[in-house]
């Protein structure tokens, strides 16, 4: 077994640059709808939204062709082969497509970007807002807001038409169009203990070629954002046999892996097919899968069954009346050992799965206590100066921080020793929020640096073998939902998703599901945005409390509010 501490770093492409470096525009592409022709009716779902761009036509101008070649990036057919008829035949042969892919705003389209071109007409410069880049392996990092892409084009003419001959790598798509010829797809790992399956999701082009692709970056190993906290079955140096194709025939798709060394063992080799069948499963033309490494097939007997989630069964605590409660329903019941926290400053409760841990702040956060299920009598674990609230992962080890921070996480074992994991990217920044995984291999830490905006951070968790928590997190720190202007509160809302209270340029805060790795979706509107949200497993459960107390409740698309029910800080076991 290898953990990702011995794979190779994947390094982040980034094309983003502030504001401040915007060219002015002097000139403007036109406003009227990309030229192309829309594809015949297939049986891919993402074909009939699918443009395919035409090609530069006789006499286009320098802007045409620029712009022609940036819509171009919709066509995916042929390897690209209509973007590439915009540049010169030495430039086809050097442009990497999938360098990266920077995401326009909802709002923008490459029509509506404005340009500027030398007065010899062989220089094109543009600057385009962005929300998101993927990176060459897939990995969908979120920009800040008013960030902008700078780009550059070389133009010369090649038989008597302009021509681009040197153009950044990279493609700079609409959302809409991302959202078409991009498709999102989970690597799945495991955790340190081998009990869960852990999604790293990316994202990858729509093509007949998708499963190789996926497989490449599965034996590649984990993003750098979970370096130590997840591990592979696959040996440093697995790869794709001769073939390096994986075929899909009636359902089946066929991986064959070259020979390993050392050779696993049957353990080994049950376990590296769980992780690539499932994988790839998540794709709907694939039912099964058959693997062989160095010609031998693996039989599907030697695959074990791990879970793919940790499974929430009990309801949201609260804080209700001084006392720690359920929500039950449309009720609000009180946990029966729970202490009287009138006069304690008492917030933030937190459950373990198992419900036979409680933890809550007390004095303003100065005090982190701990209930146990079968006492009356709460205990302090740790004091601080301010604490940020609780968050328990599944080995009933308790996480929080101070909100002036110093770059470090503080975890509190069963045993009532105290972990204190070096965090380098929250020093000098205000901690607002923590939550951890419910696979515990991830922490979500939502801080701000003074007037910035709030961000946040989702990072790998290393353990060591008895699920302690390591002396630091992962180093490379995955920036999501860095496009909102404000954010107040998060939850995990699934094994690849955020919940949150968060406001986009220009609108009012309400609640969003943010993937770990993607654009956000907002989930309806809630009057007031609401002050304090709590997800469930499956992402649907979700809760929001208003700073009066009031509870709403999301179902169905929904949000109802709870009647004669008043309670503060939700938050689902975990």
């Amino acid at each position: 077994m290898t953990t990702t501490g011995h794979l190779r770093r994947l390094a982040a492409i980034v094309l983003a640059v502030l504001l401040g470096l915007v060219l002015s525009a002097c000139s403007s592409i036109p406003t009227s709808s990309p030229v192309g022709h829309l594809e015949a009716r297939s049986n891919d779902p993402g074909a009939d939204s699918a443009r395919i761009p035409d090609g530069p036509k006789p006499g286009d101008s320098v802007g045409e062709i620029v712009r022609g070649f940036l819509a171009a990036g919709a066509g995916t057919g042929n390897n690209f082969a209509v973007a590439k008829s915009f540049l010169t035949e030495a430039e086809a042969q050097e442009w990497n497509p999938l360098a990266s892919v920077s995401v326009l705003p909802g709002d923008t389209d490459i029509d509506s970007l404005n340009y500027e071109v030398t007065s010899d007409q062989k220089t094109l410069t543009m600057s385009a807002p962005v929300v998101g880049i993927v990176d060459s392996s897939g990995v969908f990092s979120s920009a800040t807001p008013n960030t902008r892409s700078n780009l550059e084009f070389s133009l010369r003419q090649e038989n008597g038409e302009w021509r681009i001959s040197s153009a950044p790598n990279g493609l700079l798509v609409s959302r809409t169009t991302f959202r078409t010829i991009f498709l999102n797809y989970s690597l799945e790992f495991f955790t340190s203990d081998f009990s869960y399956l852990v999604p790293d999701s990316r994202w990858f082009l729509r093509s007949s070629s998708t499963p190789t692709a996926i497989i490449n970056e599965l034996l590649a190993g984990p993003a750098p954002y979970l370096a130590g906290a997840v591990v592979t079955a696959a040996p440093d140096g697995a790869k794709l046999a001769d073939s390096n194709v994986v075929t899909i025939e009636s359902g089946v798709a066929r991986v064959s892996l070259g020979n390993l060394t050392p050779a696993p063992t049957d353990r080994e080799k049950g376990l590296i097919r769980q992780q690539i069948s499932s994988t790839l499963k998540a794709i709907p033309s694939i039912s099964s899968v058959e693997l062989s490494i160095g010609g031998q097939v693996v039989s599907e007997s030697l695959q074990p069954k791990t879970d793919s989630s940790v499974q929430v069964d009990g309801p949201p605590v609260v804080i209700a009346e001084n006392r720690i409660s359920r929500i039950s329903g449309t009720t609000v019941a009180r946990v029966e050992n729970s202490p009287d926290l009138k006069g304690a400053e008492a917030s933030d409760p937190a459950v373990s799965f198992d419900d036979s841990i409680y933890s809550y702040l007390s004095e303003g956060g100065k005090n982190l206590r701990r209930l146990k299920a079968d006492s009356s009598e709460a205990r302090t674990v740790l004091s601080g100066e301010s604490l940020e609230g609780p968050s328990i992962d599944r080995f009933n080890t308790i996480w929080t921080g101070e909100r002036k921070n110093k770059g470090e996480i503080i975890a509190v074992g069963r045993d009532d020793e105290v972990y204190r994991v070096s965090a380098d990217f929250l020093s000098g920044r205000d901690l607002l929020d923590l939550e951890v995984s419910r696979d515990g291999t991830r922490l979500a830490v939502l801080s701000r640096q003074g007037s910035e905006p709030a961000r946040i951070d989702v990072v790998g968790i290393p353990r060591d073998r008895a699920g302690n928590p390591s002396s630091a997190l992962a180093d490379a720190p995955l920036q999501v939902g860095s496009y909102f202007t404000e954010i107040r509160d998060i939850s995990w809302a699934g094994s690849t998703s955020l919940a949150a209270l968060a406001q986009l340029p220009g609108e009012t805060v309400q609640p969003y599901r943010v993937g770990v790795s993607g654009p956000p979706e907002q989930l309806g509107q809630l009057p007031g945005g609401g002050d304090r949200i709590a997800a469930g497993e499956d992402g649907r459960s979700i809760l929001v409390t208003s700073s009066a107390g009031e509870i709403y409740s999301y179902n169905s698309n929904a949000w109802q509010k709870l009647i004669d029910v008043t309670a503060k800080d939700p938050a689902y076991p975990g």
